[in-house]
């Protein structure tokens, strides 16, 4: 025997029945049944092709954006390209134009220079070595190793220093 629960009698005047006896002898309750069994269905089929929708505008929303970004790409691509061409243009003009005698007939004609007289000419003398001005570090550094060298050592290289100076 198949056991009921409470719910599922419908209690009234007459002998108890159950839902199923009554939904399928009265007409009026079966197309109640069958509205309210519609209605869910539809509604699920609404829901569902809304998250359709849902989901195809996203992914073409995913691939406007990639579109865009590709186009901006390009044109940037584009511009660089521009700005190598004009780089590389300026390059060429610029050892066009650094022919010396260009220079000379520039400074000559538009600027009015001239080649110094033999009294403006003045003679500088440069040492034949040349030298770096050295940090403070270094120098400290040099003087602490040659104070733990002999001290006759130390005099000779600043002697060194001196002559290479006077040259």
């Amino acid at each position: 025997m198949v056991q009921m629960r409470k719910i599922d009698y419908v209690y009234g005047t007459s002998a108890e029945k159950t839902r199923e006896e009554i939904y399928k002898n009265n007409e009026v309750l079966k197309e109640k049944r069958k509205y309210r069994l519609n209605r869910v269905t539809k509604v699920k089929i609404f829901v569902s092709i809304l998250f359709l929708f849902t989901l195809g505008f996203l992914v073409a929303y995913r691939y406007a954006l990639i579109t865009d970004l590709n186009f901006k790409l390009y044109k940037l691509e584009t511009q660089y390209e521009k700005l190598r061409s004009e780089n590389s243009r300026l390059k060429v003009a610029i050892e066009k134009d650094t022919d010396l005698s260009k220079i000379k007939s520039i400074a000559e004609t538009k600027l009015g220079m001239q080649q110094p007289d033999k009294y403006q000419i003045v003679y500088i003398r440069v040492p034949k070595s040349n030298f770096t001005v050295t940090s403070s570090d270094y120098m400290s550094n040099t003087r602490n190793n040659a104070n733990k060298t002999d001290l006759f050592a130390v005099i000779l290289n600043k002697a060194g220093i001196i002559r290479k100076l006077l040259e």
